[in-house]
């Protein structure tokens, strides 16, 4: 014990691999602020003894290194993905119907994805037929037979 609280670089080194393997293994953005938070630790742990300084430094690190980390998400990252709505990328698919397909109600199969579907005139569409999407309403697809 008293060899790490002489060294407690390699706690903070160790701090910052583990919250490095959290982040690795969930990518959500919910603990890579404590890498350079425990990282910035690491180097001034070296000059400065006081653990419960160095504790109260990498809360505050962490604290800023997270305000820094949302708003560079929300600002790039969120953004970019909220720009573009995934599911008008599926007009003009060539999909597969999986349940008989009319005005009202169906199935039908886009990749490896089921979607609600619907057909764009109310004629029946019955399944094993291909049909073409034609637009998008909320998360029901209108289709017309292919």
């Amino acid at each position: 014990m008293e060899y790490l609280m002489e060294n407690l670089w390699i706690f903070w080194i160790a701090v910052g691999v583990v919250f490095l393997v959290i982040e690795m293994l969930t990518t959500a953005l919910v603990s890579i602020w404590f890498v350079p938070a425990a990282i910035i630790t690491c180097i001034l742990s070296l000059f400065i003894d006081n653990l419960p300084l160095q504790v109260a430094i990498f809360v505050v690190l962490s604290a800023i290194f997270m305000v820094i980390c949302r708003k560079i998400y929300n600002k790039h990252i969120k953004k970019n993905v909220d720009d573009v709505d995934q599911n008008e990328n599926l007009i003009g698919k060539t999909v597969k119907v999986t349940e008989d397909t009319n005005g009202i109600s169906g199935r039908i199969l886009s990749g490896d994805i089921y979607w609600k579907a619907v057909s764009e005139n109310g004629e029946i569409i019955p399944k094993g037929e291909t049909a073409i999407v034609k637009s998008v309403n909320g998360t029901t697809l209108i289709i017309k037979k292919s």
